[in-house]
């Protein structure tokens, strides 16, 4: 074999080599992209795990995010190669490929200890929020019972409270009755559009131009006519309001679903059964009687979570709600170690843990929508970047 011949193999092998680098380094990212996308919801599971447990022992929570995730591969390679040349020169060739591949992400992590968090952290639930919830496959008994801090139900027979208190069973359990009340009469949520005054009423010597009501309509407001020259300005604002799809009482039946009949309703109105800031909800019927609801917060329902792990480690307890796979456990924490674990977490020494399967109960959904409202509480943009974590794939 020639030694031009030889050359040529070499350089051709050369580049098979660096194409098959190419492929491997691909493979590898798409690996990694894997990688990132289960760790960090493994992650995420286990700081709500651990701050339900330091809720538990009255401690508060802490929150921390991952605002950004940047990728980055890096890949070289090259070979040695060594020919003869000249008359002195030795009778062997020396090939020596090498490749060198470098990737892995980079995140940075922030603590969501300002302002913008914490307004929504303790801020009530919104009526939409709990709607969004409502259209997903959870049991509507769990979310009733993770969102609303207490009923008040006002009827003929006077005024009946349910609150939704895990530390006294009688109460808890009453309040369970309630829930299912509501939920075998159809409780749901559905759009509609509340209109309230914006600003004093107008007196015009002409009536609004088309521009100013195009004007207006851009900032999402109207012009209604009072008379005699008045005009008033509104803003209708979608929401969502509770309602029932198949009624058997009848306060219960005068709240039926009607969005196919009336879509917007006055601020003020009795009937619009939701939120118009803070977190009471209520329906009322003059002559009948009134339903009212009261809604947590996001920092409550951690609150709230941790009483039912108190309850659990202190007598026992595991609190349950009806679905349609029977009485499940809200959530369900045990301590020690195990090998059983949805999620686990360490805190002052010990490990606390999630069971997997059916033992867990409702814990995974109880995680998965309390996961989707801290989403809504942070605002990336004002959230400070604290350090950056680098992680290098091997």
């Amino acid at each position: 074999m020639s030694r031009s011949m030889l050359v040529g193999r070499l350089i051709t092998a050369l580049s098979i080599s660096l194409l098959l680098a190419g492929c491997a380094g691909t493979e590898r990212l798409d690996t990694a992209m894997a990688t990132i996308n289960r760790d960090y919801s493994r992650l995420q599971d286990e700081a709500l795990l651990l701050n339900i447990v330091r809720r538990s022992v009255s401690l508060p929570a802490h929150f921390t995010t991952v605002t950004t995730i940047r990728g980055r591969s890096r890949l070289s390679a090259g070979a040695n190669l060594t020919l003869p040349f000249g008359g002195d020169a030795p009778s062997d060739f020396s090939f020596n490929p090498h490749m060198a591949i470098e990737q892995g992400p980079g995140f940075d992590v922030s603590t969501q200890d300002n302002q913008e968090f914490y307004r929504g952290y303790v801020a009530p639930i919104s009526t939409t929020s709990l709607a969004f919830m409502l259209r997903q496959d959870y049991a509507p008994e769990l979310i009733l019972s993770l969102f609303l801090e207490s009923v008040h139900f006002q009827g003929p027979n006077g005024t009946e409270r349910f609150y939704n208190n895990p530390s006294k069973i009688a109460d808890f359990k009453r309040f369970q009755q309630m829930v299912s009340r509501l939920v075998d009469q159809g409780i749901t949520m559905e759009s509609a559009f509340l209109v309230s005054r914006y600003g004093p009423e107008l007196e015009l010597k002409q009536a609004p131009s088309i521009d100013q009501l195009i004007s207006a309509r851009k900032e999402n407001l109207a012009v209604s006519t009072r008379g005699n020259n008045r005009y008033q300005l509104t803003e209708s604002v979608e929401s969502a309001r509770f309602c029932f799809v198949r009624p058997q009482e009848n306060l219960f039946k005068l709240a039926r679903c009607k969005l196919e009949s009336r879509k917007e309703f006055q601020l003020g109105d009795p009937d619009f059964f939701g939120s118009v800031g803070g977190g009471r909800v209520y329906f009322e019927a003059e002559g009948i009687g009134k339903v009212e609801l009261h809604t947590r917060s996001l920092a409550e329902v951690f609150d709230y979570l941790g009483e039912c792990v108190r309850e659990q480690e202190a007598n026992g307890t595991l609190l349950t709600v009806r679905t349609h796979a029977g009485q499940q456990p809200i959530i369900r924490v045990e301590q020690g170690m195990t090998m059983n674990a949805m999620v686990r977490t360490e805190f002052a020494g010990d490990e606390y843990w999630i069971p997997k399967g059916p033992a867990g109960g409702q814990s995974g959904a109880v995680l998965s929508m309390v996961s989707q409202l801290l989403a809504q509480a942070q605002s990336v943009e004002d959230m400070p970047i604290n350090n950056t974590i680098n992680l290098i794939g091997q």
